[in-house]
């Protein structure tokens, strides 16, 4: 079996977590996973705090680096399952643009390549909604910087400039929602 790669993304707090980890769960050759992952996960606050906004770049890097990892775990996984990941290519060049970095979203490397995926799901919802759900559950770093009105809208005008790689679902209502449109997108590519 060669398996199907999906991405799925949105903004933090729109329920990318909950809705990957559903939709591996419904699939019986499904594997989740989200970047960063493992030792690179264990750091992620270290080097988010330390680096973010005096060293850009640096923290491009990291980001790179653990979705380098990923992809290649991600290769062996496909030959046996479905993989949905949370947070990939797209979330680290979203975020580093929104930063100032000059860099785009490129699966060749040069000196390697990422796993490009098969479908890309995007999560929107409204904002009153995701603000209730990021509250509820306490904010992140990266939470509180989207609190700032210009710099969320900067992130998702960087979303907005991808959009022909990915398919929108709203998640803004109930998750038996959204999990059904995620599924007709599912669909289209594995039949």
């Amino acid at each position: 079996m060669a398996g199907k790669f999906i991405v799925i993304t949105g903004l933090d707090g729109s329920g990318t977590t909950s809705i990957g980890k559903t939709l591996a769960e419904m699939d019986k050759d499904g594997y989740y996973l989200q970047t960063p992952e493992g030792l690179f996960s264990e750091f992620r606050e270290q080097f988010t705090q330390e680096l973010r906004e005096i060293h850009p770049e640096a923290h491009y890097l990291y980001y790179l680096t653990s979705v380098v990892k990923a992809s290649n775990d991600i290769k062996k996984k496909l030959k046996t399952h479905n993989v949905y990941c949370v947070r990939y290519l797209i979330d680290t060049v979203v975020s580093h643009r929104t930063m100032g970095l000059d860099v785009d979203l490129n699966y060749n490397l040069g000196f390697t390549s990422i796993v490009k995926p098969d479908l890309t799901l995007f999560i929107d919802i409204n904002e009153d909604v995701r603000q209730q759900r990021i509250t509820e559950r306490g904010k992140s770093i990266l939470d509180k910087t989207l609190d700032d009105t210009d710099f969320r809208q900067r992130f998702k005008a960087q979303f907005k400039r991808l959009a022909s790689h990915y398919s929108i679902v709203d998640n803004s209502t109930t998750l038996d929602d959204c999990l059904s449109s995620a599924k007709w997108e599912i669909d289209k590519i594995t039949k």
